[in-house]
């Protein structure tokens, strides 16, 4: 109890001789540690040979260029015998492309909400007269919901409009 009183009492001259006596004994302790030079440059020799370039085999793969990267891929299995599927290539006219839209666009529900039909497709809320964008075949679309009735819903694509039932 006493040494912590006379430790709190130390006055300015004795707390600056005793950071003058460590800052000494600091500085003196760090000479001792400094290597000498051929100590330090047989250390820096061991660095760059460690951190040095290596040569690679040529056996090595390119993980950006794999082998048969360019070769096509295998045949689908066909699911039936006598099953036909014809795909449209090239350009389709505005019509036959809203058909192809709307038969595979399925709403997830139908509600009506402040007395407006509602039809949702997924997380997104479409009221009649609103924007739909879709992704078909790699191309996107913004249809346009131009009327919703109980049992169909009209799409509107360009000049285009196309009905089809709800569920």
């Amino acid at each position: 109890m006493n040494i912590a009183r006379q430790i709190g009492r130390l006055s300015m001259k004795q707390c600056l001789i005793l950071a003058v006596a460590f800052f000494g004994l600091g500085t003196a302790l760090l000479a001792n540690t400094v290597s000498s030079p051929a100590k330090r440059q047989e250390a820096l020799d061991k660095a760059k040979n460690l951190l040095g370039d290596k040569p690679i085999g040529t056996s090595t793969k390119n993980p950006f260029n794999p082998e048969g990267f360019g070769e096509g891929q295998g045949e689908v299995p066909k699911t039936g015998t006598n099953s036909v599927t014809t795909v449209q290539t090239g350009p389709r006219s505005g019509r036959d492309l809203l058909q192809a839209i709307g038969g595979s666009l399925k709403p997830s529900g139908f509600f009506v909400l402040s007395g407006e039909p509602t039809l949702v497709f997924g997380q997104k809320r479409v009221k009649a007269g609103g924007l739909l964008t879709i992704t078909f075949e790699g191309s996107e679309y913004t249809l346009e919901i131009v009327s919703i009735n109980q049992p169909n819903f009209t799409l509107r694509l360009n000049r285009e409009e196309f009905t089809r039932p709800i569920k």
